[in-house]
């Protein structure tokens, strides 16, 4: 039935019997949230139920809510489920009062009374007591009144709600747990990063953005956060970016710890959730590490030179936390105010693992790459000869880390450069080079590939 309100609005006036029996809302509830678009609540309910078979509604639940991932605890049987979303709305009380007496009223046109045959966004189509049919068309001016409608058995359901059909064994008050998975809860961390003058420090905090857009509001609920990729048929789709700058002062709200093969952050203090809220918490507060920045040139994007900065989260860093993937902001101080540099995303990173921001590309150095020779000397060998010409243009010298990819099905079997070999991984030569003070430096390599 097509929405009767694209094209026009109208009063409604109805008579209509709400007979259904409801279950208590929950007392206590908690909730985990992934950052995959997806939470697992918990709700404890009271149920009044009698001996016997009977069938109760389950209302107040989130829009998003996935039916089939819903477990019972209690000492109650649930022998069928049903999910009701098939909401009230106009259309729907028009559907039902299809064969069934109107009223029309209109201040030019009078009173019509009839049996509604028809409803579109553009007229009704009625047929009185002398058996005529009219054609009424839809305009802001009519009121409307649906008799026919008290008489329908099946209540409206005003929101979405769970139908259970179950079995008591006593005339009790039971005690359930109730949980289940919702769509459209989210979480991502920021992380606000302020380097000193010399660019040897860095000041972090971290904060986690909560999106509650299931169709529900939970208050004064408990709140967990699961870091880690779960697998899910349906990936999550992203969040908006949330651009602000905040600094932290207090402790975490937040603690950390280890389950199965993720990390969950446990909020010290229940929290409301509400419907299209975005919420944010703090993670950790301020905390200060030493960093090093890399200017760094890839074979593959070699008239760029990427800034780095680069630190460990390690407890001798004063981190050495799980840090969530999110997206981090790095400020830089200047003088007495702070200047916005550049923003990257970072995965999730264990403790004692290294973390390197791009914050962006230097303005001061120049690099080309130039593929000098390339020799075959066997059908499963390449000789590669290539060189780097790097331009220093600040007044003071630089270290510049240069990154050859290699073919992943390729083996390095020889090298030799005028730099300083720095790693030699699976897919990439690096090499750090020193370049002084507006000068130029040019770098030579050459490298045998087998396979």
């Amino acid at each position: 039935m097509p929405d009767i309100f694209k094209r026009h609005s109208f009063k409604l006036v109805f008579l209509l019997l709400l007979a259904v029996s409801f279950v208590a809302g929950q007392q206590n509830t908690s909730i985990t949230v992934t950052n995959q678009n997806i939470a697992l609540v918990k709700e404890e309910r009271q149920l009044d139920l009698n001996k016997g078979y009977q069938e109760i509604m389950l209302e107040d639940i989130p829009v998003q809510i996935i039916p089939a991932s819903v477990l019972v605890e209690s000492d109650f049987d649930v022998l069928e489920q049903n999910y009701e979303y098939d909401l009230i709305s106009v259309d729907k009380m028009l559907e039902k009062s299809l064969e069934k007496e109107i009223i029309i009223e209109h201040a030019e046109q009078g009173k019509i009374t009839g049996k509604l045959l028809s409803a579109t966004a553009s007229s009704l189509i009625i047929q009185n007591i002398d058996g005529i049919t009219q054609v009424i068309p839809r305009n802001d001016e009519q009121k409307i009144s649906l008799k026919g409608i008290a008489e329908e058995k099946q209540p409206f359901i005003i929101r979405p709600a769970l139908k259970w059909d179950v079995e008591a064994a006593q005339n009790k008050k039971y005690d359930a747990m109730i949980s289940y998975l919702s769509r459209e809860m989210t979480w991502q961390a920021d992380y606000v990063g302020l380097l000193n003058e010399n660019d040897s420090q860095i000041t972090l905090s971290g904060w986690v953005t909560v999106n509650n857009n299931c169709g529900k509001s939970f208050k004064q609920t408990k709140l967990k956060l699961m870091a880690g990729e779960i697998n899910l048929e349906q990936p999550g789709r992203p969040q908006p970016r949330y651009e602000t700058m905040m600094v932290a002062k207090a402790t975490s709200a937040f603690q950390e710890k280890a389950f199965f093969e993720y990390h969950i952050y446990d909020m010290d203090r229940k929290t409301d959730l509400l419907n299209n809220q975005m919420k944010q918490i703090q993670l950790f507060g301020e905390t200060t590490g030493k960093t090093t920045k890399i200017y760094r040139v890839n074979s593959d994007d070699a008239e760029n030179v990427h800034v780095l900065i680069s630190f460990e989260n390690s407890k001798q860093n004063n981190l050495g936390m799980p840090l969530p993937a999110g997206t981090i902001r790095i400020y830089k101080k200047d003088g007495e105010e702070r200047e916005f540099i550049g923003e990257n995303h970072i995965t999730h990173t264990p403790k004692d693992e290294k973390i390197d921001i791009e914050v962006g590309n230097a303005f001061d150095i120049v690099s080309e790459r130039t593929v000098v020779d390339v020799k075959r000397p066997s059908n499963r060998s390449e000789r590669r000869q290539v060189e780097y010409k790097i331009r220093n243009h600040k007044d003071s010298k630089i270290i510049v880390e240069i990154v050859e990819s290699v073919p992943q099905n390729a083996e390095v079997t020889e090298h030799k450069s005028n730099g300083n070999h720095v790693r030699h991984t699976a897919n990439a030569l690096k090499y750090n080079v020193e370049v002084g003070a507006n000068d130029e430096f040019l770098f030579n390599l050459t490298y045998t590939l087998s396979w």
